[in-house]
């Protein structure tokens, strides 16, 4: 009995703004995209992170990619903007 739902109870509103998300109660702005969807498509066809492999001399980075921020090769391309 005590956990029947009250019919007289006013209906919470279950709606949030478009670029936002509710998180334990806060509402969260969601960050403008940097990149369009094709941009983040060709991303994934040449940077490292996805591909393991230099984009300028294809020499292959270390496998260990869980802790990597900078991706520098030795033939002097660098890329730390991911």
């Amino acid at each position: 009995m005590d956990f029947r739902l009250d019919p007289n109870a006013e209906a919470e509103e279950l709606w949030q703004p478009e670029g936002a998300s509710y998180y334990n109660g806060e509402l969260i702005l969601q960050p403008q995209q940097r990149w369009t969807q094709q941009q983040k498509l060709e991303l994934l066809d040449w940077h490292p992170m996805f591909t393991g492999r230099c984009p300028q001399c294809s020499a292959e980075f270390d496998r260990d990619w869980s802790a990597r921020v900078h991706w520098d090769c030795e033939c002097g391309w660098m890329d730390d903007s991911i």
